[in-house]
């Protein structure tokens, strides 16, 4: 309506009023919206600043967690010549070498057969039946079995859920049903089990397998003889498992048995443990990077530059990952006690560098120290927050910390967001006063534009009147 007015009457004044008002309103209207919109981008660069540290300490977690778990050491190459033999399995707490084996016999295990009967489930006893069991030199052990449960399946029920060393399985053989009780390899396992209160006429009683005694495995190791209960074998040689299946090749002559050693040579290649390492260093780098260009007010760096000027949250974080890599591991070592001492060091920029010269002297002097200090020798699953995970587990928790739902970066980052929301809201009210403030002027220019039209109305009736009187006054 006022708007109409005044194109109406602009004539009026001759000035053009529709246009005085809207740039009166963007005068004022322009600092402050200029304002507001600096705050929103100042909150939205801060945002990307989060976002891209939060990008590169996920980088930094990953490289830590390919150096957190002992099997991530496991680089122990292997090779044997009589595979069919045996089989070889390094640690990381093994070291290189060449070893000569030689398997004569494997560790057994006694297996004991009882009485045959005629079906699985015929009653032995109206009582109750007791079983002894003797292994090795222990004393006799008892086993009560219920006259209700007397019976071959349930007497193999109560072998096995006594968990006494050995296990029983109840077979149908050409003689009928029998139960076959099996011990641990070894002849320290050798056993005996005997019965009393069976009142079964074919009673109840067992007798080793033909061939099948307890027995010890025996080899030679560089010369060396070994007797051990078990064909798995992990302390012989440091860090090695040796898993026995059979005697290495032999001749015999003149009753002589004469047999052939197995070449068993470990070669530790640290080739993959450097490689992950430099990825460390670079993951490293990457964020103290980031870091600088987001604090530097200088940068130019597209989308964070310049972003976090004056935040105190990355000096927190800055303070945070050179301790991971500064200070000593958690773990307990003796000469490998942080990462200085395989050769990363935080050289004058600031940034991490690698000596591969330290490293190797460290992989040949101290390689199992190395592991410890890093992984603390953890060789299960890892699980984040354990409280001694060695130097790239504590790193892990503290960046998992980090970059948690509740951490300083995502909390600092929805803060700056909520900002943004606020800053949105101020500039929709801004547009509201603005568009009251400009109704208003049009309705005063309005008011202002109809006097000025009624007083040039009226000059011009005035003036048309005098030259009216001018012209009769001429003619007369």
């Amino acid at each position: 309506m006022a708007t109409s007015a005044i194109s109406a009457l602009g004539a009026g004044s001759g000035i053009d009023v529709k246009s005085l008002a809207q740039s009166l309103v963007d005068t004022e209207k322009a600092p402050r919206k200029d304002a507001i919109d600096k705050k929103i981008a100042k909150s939205e660069a801060r945002i990307s600043g989060y976002s891209a540290i939060r990008f590169v300490l996920d980088q930094l977690k990953t490289a830590f967690q390919g150096l957190n778990n002992k099997a991530d050491f496991n680089s122990l190459s292997v090779s044997n010549s009589q595979t069919a033999a045996f089989s070889a399995t390094g640690s990381s707490s093994a070291s290189s070498g060449s070893h000569s084996i030689v398997v004569k016999t494997l560790a057994t295990a006694q297996r004991s057969a009882s009485t045959a009967y005629t079906t699985s489930t015929e009653s032995l006893s109206t009582t109750d039946i007791t079983l002894s069991l003797t292994v090795g030199t222990s004393d006799a052990v008892s086993i009560t079995v219920a006259a209700e449960s007397a019976t071959p399946e349930g007497i193999t029920e109560a072998i096995n859920a006594a968990n006494l060393g050995i296990s029983a399985q109840l077979i149908e053989t050409d003689s009928g049903y029998q139960i076959l009780t099996t011990g641990a390899t070894g002849v320290d396992n050798a056993f005996t089990l005997t019965s009393s209160g069976v009142t079964s006429s074919d009673g109840l009683s067992f007798s080793v397998v033909s061939g099948q005694t307890a027995s010890d495995a025996t080899l030679t190791v560089d010369g060396l003889s070994v007797t051990r209960s078990s064909n798995t074998i992990s302390d012989v040689i440091t860090g090695v498992t040796l898993n026995l299946y059979a005697a290495t090749t032999s001749s015999t002559s003149d009753g002589t048995t004469t047999y052939t050693a197995a070449a068993l040579n470990l070669i530790r290649d640290t080739s993959a443990v450097k490689e992950k390492l430099q990825t460390l260093v670079s993951a490293y780098n990457d964020v103290e990077s980031v870091l600088k260009d987001a604090y530097n007010k200088d940068s130019k760096v597209e989308g964070y530059g310049a972003a976090l000027v004056g935040d105190s949250t990355v000096q927190t974080i800055r303070n945070q990952i050179r301790s991971m890599v500064t200070s000593n591991t958690t773990a307990s070592t003796t000469n490998i006690l942080a990462l200085r001492d395989v050769g990363i060091s935080i050289n004058a920029s600031g940034k991490l560098e690698l000596s591969e010269t330290t490293l190797d002297t460290a992989f040949t002097s101290y390689f199992s120290e190395v592991v410890t200090m890093l992984s603390n020798d953890i060789g299960t699953e890892y699980v984040e927050s354990t409280a001694v995970a060695g130097i790239a587990g504590d790193a892990i928790n503290t960046l998992t910390t980090l970059l948690a739902n509740d951490g300083i970066l995502l909390t600092q980052s929805t803060n700056a967001s909520d900002r943004i929301d606020e800053f949105e809201l101020q500039l929709e009210k801004l547009e509201a006063r603005m568009t009251l403030l400009l109704e208003r002027y049009n309705k005063q220019f309005g008011a202002m534009e109809s006097v000025v039209g009624q007083s040039n109305s009226l000059r011009t009736s005035l003036t048309s009147t005098f030259d009216g009187m001018m012209a009769t006054y001429t003619k007369g």
